[in-house]
């Protein structure tokens, strides 16, 4: 591409590091290609004052930035947030060739990405080719960029046309919208095209795409398993071949997959995401935990920071808390209180109040201060919770049903809402995640129902010790249910199963009054608990 000789005097560049003498070097290779309109900014949080003030032409950013937004962050922010013009041209620099760092630079896909050390005459050819691609392709990536993927099959058959030079990266990227389009077959058969011409790796993975679309999930997973092997498309194949697996239910080797994939590629959040839902479904507590802290650690300064990632942590640990003992509990709930000063220093005051009502709530049923539990829950503002997304919607539903309260439990769950048709590993682990705590809750409510409706029977058939062995066994499934508490506790007192140790009954017999004293009675329940509190008390 040529360009004018006085082209580069009259672009605005920007030029964004933490190193003082990389950015004076920077700016003076800049200044011998001709450029007079340079800033600099020596973090993300500079850089992103000055894009609100101006837009440039080129944008030159380091990928370490010390503290705060890195490179990453800082480009994902400048596009969410439209403060780059559709012709800026984004190259990210740095001295990693880490292979996770490579595929991150892919996978956010600037315009191109340059290795120090690096000459004046290397820059300069970058910034053409950049350029070049940028004139040539720019109509589509922004199609793309507001998901007009019916103006981008437009813009590439325009684009074909004219740019013959740029045929295949105008192929690859009409497969892309093809896809998007919910065209698998056209873009299978683009593919194959392409694979006649040459065996370009791009292509195999997008017939393998194409492949999972058809719902072909074999004839995907045979040619994801090779480009497994090819660095330039690992991370791609993993993410593919875990969704396989997660529409096949099995578990175990999709969260394996994405083990491999995140190391790959750690900042990638929808994948650290799918791992943690995957993780949570298994009981893998310590992945769980370490994806969440990641998600957490990884948004913060950027674009994608959400009081939703402190309060996920929260419920994680409080998640693994239930199987622990006391003093380990007390840990985790210091814990806890640590990760809520910091959510609450960052994010809108009432909404973070909501949310902190669930968690006390939950860690009061840990703790066996039911009364406290439900005073917070019933003062929780669901809508608020709602409207922070499905995650919280998931804990307030879960917190409900710690409470023994599973007819809330199965109102506010039916309060999530999730994407149709979205095949992302991310969205469809979070349907797995609410199917399966859906699932499993709803079980146990028919069990419960079913033995107490069974210690009921027994009850009338004056057969005391056996209605209280059903009561305590439906006890166990759902241990703070009121009713089943009021029933557990008149039976007990009538009759004792031999099969029990005796000093449980005390220990049982206390819990039921702590639920019960904890509740909002009605007339009836509240009659029956009177006509043997006294008694109850005694045991």
């Amino acid at each position: 591409m040529a360009l004018p000789s006085n082209f580069f005097s009259s672009q605005t560049v920007l030029v964004v590091d933490d190193i003082d003498t990389i950015r004076s070097a920077v700016k003076g290779m800049l200044q011998m290609l001709g450029c007079k309109n340079i800033a600099i900014a020596s973090n993300g949080e500079r850089a992103l004052e000055l894009c609100e003030v101006s837009q440039y032409d080129f944008i030159l950013c380091d990928f370490n930035l010390g503290k705060g937004k890195d490179g990453y962050q800082l480009f994902e922010e400048l596009k969410l947030r439209d403060l780059m013009k559709p012709s800026t041209v984004f190259i990210l620099i740095s001295a990693e060739t880490a292979l996770q760092v490579v595929h991150g630079l892919v996978e956010l896909q600037p315009d191109d990405y340059l290795l120090k050390p690096f000459s004046y005459k290397k820059l300069e050819g970058r910034l053409v080719r950049a350029l070049e691609k940028r004139k040539v392709l720019g109509g589509i990536y922004d199609c793309l960029a507001v998901k007009d993927y019916k103006k981008a099959l437009h813009e590439c058959g325009k684009a074909s046309k004219k740019h013959h030079k740029y045929s295949l990266p105008i192929m690859r990227l009409k497969g892309e919208v093809l896809i998007n389009l919910h065209q698998p077959q056209s873009a299978f058969d683009l593919y194959e095209s392409v694979l006649e011409f040459r065996d370009f790796s791009w292509a195999k993975l997008g017939k393998a795409i194409a492949y999972y679309h058809l719902q072909e999930y074999s004839n995907s997973a045979k040619i994801l398993n090779e480009l497994c092997e090819l660095p330039e498309t690992r991370i791609e194949a993993l993410n593919w071949l875990s969704s396989i697996y997660a529409k096949r239910e099995c578990y175990s080797q999709a969260k394996e997959i994405l083990i491999e994939s995140v190391k790959l590629s750690p900042k990638n959040i929808p994948r650290q995401r799918a791992l943690a839902n995957l993780s949570l479904i298994e009981g893998d507590w310590e992945i769980a935990q370490r994806c969440f802290k990641t998600v957490l650690d990884n948004t913060r300064f950027s674009v994608h920071e959400h009081i939703n990632h402190h309060f996920n942590y929260i419920h994680c640990l409080l998640d693994k808390a239930k199987a622990s003992n006391e003093l380990q509990q007390a840990k985790v709930f210091s814990q806890i209180q640590a990760v809520l000063k910091s959510a609450s220093q960052r994010f809108n005051k009432d909404t973070f109040h909501e949310l902190e009502k669930v968690v006390f709530a939950r860690i009061m049923v840990m703790k066996k201060l039911l009364k406290s539990a439900s005073e917070s829950l019933n003062d929780c503002d669901t809508e608020v919770v709602v409207h922070c997304g499905k995650d919280s919607v998931l804990a307030l539903a879960k917190a409900w049903f710690e409470l023994g309260e599973y007819e809330r439990h199965d109102e506010v769950i039916a309060l999530i809402e999730l994407p149709e048709n979205d095949n992302s590993i991310e969205i469809m682990s979070d349907l797995m995640l609410v199917n399966k705590v859906q699932s499993e809750n709803k079980d146990k409510i028919a069990k419960l129902l079913s033995l107490n409706e069974q210690g009921i029977a027994m009850f009338k058939s004056g057969l005391y010790p056996a209605s209280t062995s059903l009561f305590i066994e439906a006890h166990e499934l759902i241990p703070n249910n009121v009713a089943l508490a009021i029933n557990l506790a008149q039976s007990l007192i009538k009759g004792w199963p031999s099969s029990e140790p005796f000093t449980q009954k005390k220990k049982i017999a206390k819990h039921c009054i702590n639920v019960i004293e904890a509740s909002q009675l009605d007339e009836l329940s509240s009659k029956r608990y009177d006509a043997i509190k006294q008694e109850l008390k005694a045991v």
